[in-house]
């Protein structure tokens, strides 16, 4: 293995484990503190917790994509 491709595996699994640990932190918070979703409180009036969670889960996704791509552009062989 090269060492780029070292490099992008272990920045890939750093951020992975930071948005694992910032699910586990969110849904350790909402148990402890519950949020009434009314029109006063929601962003927008229309926007959830969950819509965020999942719009941050399907970024990420597009950011491994987009980062696998852009390796493959530019480095070559991912093996």
């Amino acid at each position: 293995m090269s060492m780029s491709l070292i490099t992008f595996i272990i920045i890939h699994l750093g951020v992975f484990a930071f948005m694992v640990e910032m699910l586990r932190r969110l849904t350790m918070r909402h148990r402890e503190y519950p949020l009434d979703e009314n029109r006063e409180t929601l962003p927008f009036g229309f926007l959830r917790l969950r819509h965020i969670v999942v719009m941050f889960i399907i970024s990420y996704i597009a950011w491994v994509l987009f980062s696998l791509w852009l390796y493959q552009l530019f480095i070559g062989d991912l093996l």
